[in-house]
């Protein structure tokens, strides 16, 4: 039987969220792996989440001077095993082939050292996968060609194509003829982890999918290059069984959703936040979904049952609050803002914690409306979250936008804290400036409201 190991590699940013760091992809490779006869480990490089201060990297020098103000982040940090220690615990594992997540451009930089590094000391096989995998294949293999193979596409349909080219599938593991696997039925192998290891304050957590795909068409986003366009959803009784499994054997009282677009199809979350209020098993459990909800199928009825499921707070994506703006870059907008507050209003009723999401620098955005937008949520009561207008390869932005070859080359800026894409509206300091000016209205609003609390 061959031995396969995963590894969720290090990275380098000024700041990380460790919610967002599960390696949940790993895990659905790993049951797709097993599944056909494989033993598998998972190295998961950032958990415990080790930091290192960095020097600044003179690409990141303009940032130099706002690193010392409030509100602002302080260091570069390296987060994770170094590379040397990760080349140390392969050398201890001896897999017969190693298999390596890369999500995310602004990452990969990290990815090419290991490679490099575990080429130089092991001749074992090295795959690389992921988002940015399925994004861009052919440059990745171009910029290190040290790499064996990149594999795009979901995991049960390039891996079963893989092994078998490569002749690495036995009789017993391999499928039949035409045979396909069905991610539906693929439970992730959580129990790969230790779970004391994954926490957030005292709960421990998970991260877990009910759906794929997203049929919207945001000029910002390159999802549909992963799962496509169409949207497809689990069974519910298969994440039921998924969440009650965990809650027995695992301790995990905090379920966090990672899909692109869950409340799509309103029928099937209504089914599902039934089956979990209702489900004795599940009993304390919280529902978040850290990527955000679409607003549009949200009204009373659908909060009230959030709110039975466990559901305490709601993040939700506005993006802009120009409708020309949002219109701009495809963004759906069935709701309009007198709607969209309107449910704003019944959210903070029933008590939910609001975390609204801005975007700040798409083209056509300006100074005055960000402000204006943000100033209307902080007066709804909500928080703003400011989430950088960064490049994602293959979205209809990077493909369009005329931008000089040190940004659009270096996948180093392809980052929100970065700060790298510059408009004809907003210019860099305009970016850092409304990022810090959210911030510290945020502070001032929460300052404010527990003044009031306890007077």
């Amino acid at each position: 039987m061959k031995r396969i190991l995963l590894i969720q590699p290090p990275l380098q940013d000024f700041y990380t969220t460790p919610i967002r760091l599960y390696p949940l992809g790993l895990l659905s490779v790993a049951s797709v792996l097993r599944t056909l006869g494989f033993e598998v480990e998972i190295l998961d490089c950032l958990n415990p989440l080790k930091r290192k201060f960095l020097p600044l990297p003179e690409k990141f020098s303009y940032l130099g001077p706002f690193l010392d103000q409030p509100y602002f982040f302080k260091r570069f940090q390296h987060f994770g095993l170094t590379v040397e220690q990760v080349v140390s615990r392969v050398g201890e594992l001896r897999p017969d082939l190693i298999a390596i997540n890369s999500s995310f451009a602004a990452y990969f930089s990290t990815v090419a050292e290991l490679v490099r590094a575990l080429k130089r000391k092991f001749n074992i096989p090295v795959l690389v996968g992921g988002n940015q995998a399925s994004c861009c294949r052919e440059e990745i293999k171009a910029r290190v060609p040290e790499i064996d193979r990149v594999l795009s596409g979901p995991a049960e349909s390039c891996l079963p194509s893989f092994l078998k080219k490569e002749g690495l599938l036995s009789v017993e593991g391999g499928l039949m003829e035409g045979q396909t696997l069905d991610w539906k039925k693929l439970r992730p192998a959580h129990e790969l982890l230790d779970p004391a290891l994954y926490r957030i304050g005292k709960k421990n957590y998970l991260s877990l999918q009910a759906s794929r795909g997203c049929p919207q068409n945001c000029s910002f986003c390159n999802v549909h290059l992963v799962f496509g366009r169409r949207t497809e959803y689990r069974p519910v009784s298969s994440v039921l069984e998924e969440m009650r499994w965990n809650y027995r054997c695992r301790g995990v009282r905090l379920f966090n959703f990672e899909d692109d677009n869950l409340a799509f199809d309103r029928n099937w979350l209504v089914e599902f936040l039934e089956a979990v209020a209702a489900d004795l098993e599940l009993e304390g459990s919280e529902l978040t979904f850290m990527n955000g909800l679409g607003y549009d199928n949200l009204d009373e009825e659908m909060l009230e049952l959030m709110k039975r499921a466990g559901v305490r707070k709601l993040d939700l994506s506005w993006v802009s609050g120009n409708p020309a703006v949002r219109h701009q870059h495809h963004r759906p907008q069935k709701k309009d803002e007198a709607e969209f507050f309107d449910l704003v209003r019944e959210a903070r009723r029933l008590g939910f914690f609001i975390t609204v999401y801005l975007i700040l620098g798409l083209p056509g955005q300006t100074r005055e409306e960000i402000v204006a937008t943000t100033e209307a949520l902080l007066e709804a009561g909500v928080l703003v979250g400011p989430s950088v207008f960064y490049l994602t390869p293959g979205s209809e932005l990077q493909r369009s936008l005329e931008l000089p070859p040190e940004i659009a080359g270096d996948w180093d800026m392809y980052r929100a804290t970065a700060f790298a894409v510059e408009t004809k509206e907003l210019k860099r300091r305009d970016l850092v400036e409304l990022f810090l000016y959210i911030r510290k209205r945020n502070l001032e609003r929460k300052t404010r409201a527990f003044r009031i609390s306890t007077s």
